[in-house]
């Protein structure tokens, strides 16, 4: 049994019993020594780097930090690096396996110390040089919303401006500005502006996603989509937005509240309110690995109480007896409920709030929405959730919407055999559909002209 975190797939923190630590990579079969950890800050070797005219490799800080960086190659592959030296790097042959190193990237320098380019070299393969392009601009940004400071990065590519632009929105938990990067790094490259940000209370920016409701969060967006409609290098006709799993909730209640939002996309977005969906997930779940149905029938009502709880309808003096006895079932691991009274849980809970009804937010979207789910989603059930984004969006009016299953992704749309959270080491890429649908659709409705 465990308190309710949200799983964050590049938070390897919450996979740690499943990843070997860096220095695993010091073994008699690593083919890639490994040296003195840069001293560095990480974030000088961020940035996109040239392999031929259309094909890019993009690092970036690992969300969280954990000093480490995360590599996505030309064809969608994804690794975790870890320091090997003042400007080397190396990965495993999975996202978050360290060992056995099958990839090293060396960066070069200027005679200004400046990131200028990479080499990538990969065991049985010619090594890759790619250069640096300068001419895509970073600039830190900062706004407010109801009197919470928010910082973040703006990426523009170097294209005539102004240009059309994504505000990225975060899943849940502490998740900063890079935490959706890898899902949009390559729009970019295709003339799209990126503006992500920390959440509240993540990063360097100020408040506590904690106490946040989703309201509140969607107010957040909502500061950033103005932040961009003001700018004058910003086309306030081409500003969408972009929601990865809670970020999908907080897309219609942003769009729903503003002119300047044109488009939207969702990635694993729910249409289920927070308890329906950990209900609906955790009865999947328990079914799926065999338990009985008097066991997932205990499981439920465990859930319930908690969320009652929290809802302020059950005594804490009648749930705590409850959940103290269910504490050495098979089935009590896979129930996520406050574990004591004073837990943040509780009050986050109720902020939230765990009720939160999508649907009235979706019926009033009326810009071009593409939603699209992993079919081996274990956290958003895609078939559910697809079809209660249908069914608002036609009682709404909106026709002007696009709903995709991709069978062999996970829930971060990378491509998987099962969906389940211990897979997450050793996945190596996004699903190679993702890209060209996204793409698509954004040329079919003139964000990009190519």
């Amino acid at each position: 049994m465990a308190e309710a975190m949200p799983f964050q797939p590049f938070k390897s923190s919450v996979l740690r019993n499943s990843i070997q630590e860096d220095s695993s990579l010091v073994t008699s079969h690593s083919p890639l020594p490994i040296t003195r950890p840069s001293s560095l800050p990480l974030d000088r070797f961020s940035g996109i780097y040239q392999v031929s005219p259309r094909h890019f490799i993009y690092i970036q800080p690992w969300p969280g930090g954990e000093g480490k960086l995360l590599y996505t190659g030309e064809d969608g592959q994804l690794r975790a690096l870890s320091s090997a030296g003042e400007n080397a790097f190396v990965g495993g042959p999975g996202l978050l396996l360290a060992s056995p190193a099958e990839l090293k990237v060396l960066f070069g320098e200027d005679t200004h110390g400046n990131v200028t380019r990479l080499i990538r070299k990969r065991n049985g393969a010619a090594d890759v040089s790619a250069e640096k392009l300068g001419a895509y601009k970073r600039e830190a940004t900062e706004f407010k919303s109801d009197g919470v400071r928010l910082t973040g990065t703006l990426w523009t590519p170097p294209d005539k401006a102004p240009h059309p632009a994504l505000v990225l929105i975060h899943g849940s938990g502490n998740t900063d500005r890079n935490n959706v990067l890898p899902l949009s790094h390559f729009l970019l490259t295709h003339g799209i502006a990126l503006l992500a940000y920390d959440k509240r209370g993540a990063g360097e920016s100020s408040g506590d996603w904690r106490a946040a409701s989703l309201q509140e969060l969607a107010a957040d967006a909502l500061a950033a989509v103005q932040f961009l409609a003001a700018r004058k290098d910003i086309d306030p006709k081409r500003i969408g937005l972009l929601g990865a799993s809670q970020g999908g909730w907080l897309v219609p209640v942003t769009a729903s509240q503003s002119q300047h939002v044109a488009f939207a996309i969702t990635v694993s977005g729910p249409s289920m309110g927070p308890a329906e969906l950990e209900k609906v997930r955790l009865s999947h779940d328990l079914r799926s690995k065999g338990f009985k149905e008097a066991d997932i029938t205990s499981a439920l009502e465990l859930l319930q109480m908690g969320n009652d709880v929290a809802r302020g309808k059950q005594k804490w003096e009648t749930y705590y007896p409850v959940l103290r006895e269910s504490r050495s079932a098979a089935w009590a691991r896979y129930v996520s409920v406050p574990l004591t009274q004073d837990s943040w849980l509780l009050e986050h809970w109720r902020r939230l709030p765990l009720d939160f009804n999508p649907a009235p937010y979706i019926t009033k979207v009326r810009v071009p929405l593409l939603a699209i789910f992993g079919g081996l989603d274990h956290t958003v059930l895609p078939a559910e959730n697809a079809q209660r984004w249908r069914t608002a969006l036609k009682q709404g009016g909106n026709k002007d919407y696009t709903i995709k299953i991709f069978p062999n992704a996970n829930h971060m749309l990378l491509e998987a055999r099962t969906g389940a959270e211990n897979e997450y080491p050793m996945l190596q890429r996004f699903v190679p559909e993702f890209a060209p649908v996204l793409l698509d659709w954004l040329r079919q409705h003139g964000i990009i002209n190519e």
